[in-house]
């Protein structure tokens, strides 16, 4: 661990804010009255909830989850079609909630004031019913952008609104198109979020969408709402951009994207114990020296350490004919250096032939977007449509990086979500046969199985009433969720948090109510010819002891403090002597006796 003055600590900031990898997220929220009306007629549950509400709720969320999985990244909040404005501005009808800067607990307050604390209300009553400054708002959001010097390899902005196809003159939508086109060429691409049952992409914003991101009408995909706030949330998926090479000189530009995304929780930071302050902490390499210290009694040496050596002046060595050979960090890398970063093709087979083997967690290959060959999209497409119409796959070798090691595998086309996935084809070390394990559960005419008809119905019955979807959207993270908890009661100053409920925990009350008639009938199947296990005679003899014990000397015990060698079995049943609550872990109970003996 080490300390750095002042002046050392401003640098190194200064440098990660420069560098670092961030991604730069602005939400703009129409304000028109529109979106405060009263549009969900058909369920009355949701009634006053306004498309507005609605919108902060999602900006809400995504704040909660960027504090807790991913603190670089950069947010902003805006409003248009208000009649407030920001001040010392010249702008009209647009009012900057948040300024596009790291997300921090303060820009959280500010959007739970608008949410909870019916601070939404003063914007309805600000609403201009006159005004819609839509390009006005691009061009700001734009500006906000260009204004922070910092490096941002994706810049989205969200747009919330209503009304799909906004009263304005042929002139002034004009403008909002060129203005969506100046997007593609600041790198920041337009998302537009329509709300309502009503609401029709084709009017007018499918048009803003594909001139911001460059795209052609045929391969534009409208997002949902929930997908377009999980790559909100979420880190971008993109591992690589390599060259899928067909030969000398056919090459095509694929992005290589991970299909999962690791649970990233709150980082631990190492703090001083005497100013309470962040430390930084940095790995350097010294030369050891051992050298023999003849004052020192007990003989042991003692390791004086000179100066940090550079990285680059490391050298590695390996024994080879008694000899020891020195390489670089250079020359260590250039060894896994066989090919350049790539794919490359090394024949066709049927998909019939694919074994499944699923030895690691597969990519998915797309075209890329700022690819400056020519029908490179077109070439990428026609290929996998030729691959799905004849069922083949494609065996590849695939060169992530310049220095990683060359590996083979199987490309499956997958028209509906228009890629590749990128199955690893495993060595045969890697290959368990479960032939011999398996053997014994193998049921034919000769080895039928020991279970009657009715019992297979009975269990099917039971799996088909106790059943659910499994999708990993159903159930959250129980350590992730504490963690949401814990920004939000910073956030709102409180003292404790409500606690969470664990939906990664089986139902089992309401499973068993679903299958109440059922298990009369189970338990008459499968009944046990197995005897129950008898309690030892040590055991049987302690709980005959504590079930005895009088009230005099459980006091005994609790007031010369034996009582905490007691297991929580015992404790328990002394618990159920007095009688007491009997649930709850080994402090609870012995916290439970020590306060009833007291009062």
């Amino acid at each position: 661990m080490s300390s750095y003055n002042e002046e050392s600590q401003e640098a190194v900031v200064d440098l990660n804010e420069l560098y670092g990898v961030r991604d730069g997220t602005l939400f703009i929220v129409d304000a028109s009255p529109p979106m405060f009306e009263n549009h969900s007629r058909d369920r009355p549950e949701e009634k006053e909830v306004s498309y507005f509400v609605q919108s902060i709720r999602r900006v809400k969320e995504s704040l909660k989850q960027k504090l807790s999985w991913n603190r670089q990244d950069w947010m902003g909040l805006v409003f248009f079609g208000t009649k407030e404005c920001d001040p010392n501005s010249d702008m009209k009808n647009i009012l900057t909630i948040q300024k596009l800067l790291p997300v921090s607990i303060d820009c959280l307050k500010e959007v739970i004031k608008i949410d909870e604390k019916n601070k939404w209300e003063q914007y309805r009553d600000s609403a201009s019913s006159t005004d819609y400054p839509l390009h006005d708002v691009l061009w700001h959001a734009a500006q906000l952008f260009h204004d922070k010097n910092v490096t941002m390899p994706l810049r989205r902005v969200i747009l919330f609104t209503c009304q799909d196809n906004p009263q304005l003159t042929s002139d002034e939508k004009h403008r909002i198109r060129a203005q969506a086109k100046a997007y593609n060429d600041l790198n920041i691409k337009l998302f537009v979020v329509g709300l309502g049952e009503s609401w029709d992409h084709n009017l007018f914003y499918k048009d803003l969408e594909i001139l911001s991101r460059d795209i052609d009408a045929d391969n534009y995909k409208t997002t949902s709402l929930n997908d377009l706030m999980d790559q909100v949330v979420l880190l971008s998926r993109n591992m690589s951009k390599l060259a899928w090479r067909f030969g000398q000189d056919v090459n095509i530009d694929v992005v290589l994207r991970n299909l999962v995304a690791k649970t990233q929780y709150l980082k631990k930071e190492n703090m001083s114990k005497e100013t309470n302050a962040p430390l930084t902490s940095k790995t350097c390499y010294v030369v050891a020296k051992e050298v023999e210290d003849e004052e020192n009694e007990n003989d042991e040496d003692e390791i004086e350490t000179s100066q940090p050596v550079a990285s680059t002046d490391l050298e590695w060595s390996i024994k080879y004919g008694g000899e020891s050979i020195c390489f670089t960090s250079r020359e260590k890398r250039s060894m896994k250096s066989m090919r350049p970063a790539g794919i490359d093709v090394v024949c066709m087979k049927p998909i019939s032939s694919h074994l499944l083997y699923h030895f690691e967690t597969p990519y998915f290959v797309l075209p890329s977007d700022k690819s400056t060959r020519k029908d490179n999209a077109l070439l990428f497409d026609a290929l996998l449509n030729k691959c799905n119409e004849k069922e083949l796959m494609i065996i590849v070798l695939v060169t992530i990086r310049k220095y990683s090691i060359p590996l083979l595998y199987t490309m499956l086309p997958n028209v509906k979500k228009g890629g590749f996935y990128l199955y690893r084809i495993p060595y045969k070390e890697d290959v368990r046969s479960l032939s011999d394990i398996l053997s014994q559960y193998v049921f034919n005419d000769e080895t039928k199985c020991p279970f009657s008809p009715k019992a297979v119905e009975l269990l099917e019955e039971i799996i088909k009433r106790i059943g659910i979807n499994d999708e990993p959207k159903m159930c959250s993270n129980p350590k992730l969720q504490s963690q949401f908890k814990a920004v939000e009661t910073l956030a709102l100053d409180l003292e404790k948090s409500e606690p969470i409920v664990d939906d990664t925990l089986p139902q089992t009350e309401k499973m068993r109510k679903c299958v109440k008639d059922l298990l009369e009938e189970y338990n008459e199947i499968f009944k046990s010819d197995e005897p129950p296990t008898k309690k030892s005679k040590k055991i049987q003899e302690a709980a005959g002891k504590l079930d005895t014990m009088s009230k005099e000397q459980i006091r005994e015990l609790v007031k010369n403090n034996t009582i905490d060698g007691y297991t929580v079995a015992q404790l328990k049943m002394i618990l159920e002597t007095l009688p007491l609550k009997r649930t709850g872990k080994k402090d609870e109970l012995i916290k439970r006796l020590k306060d009833y003996f007291n009062n």
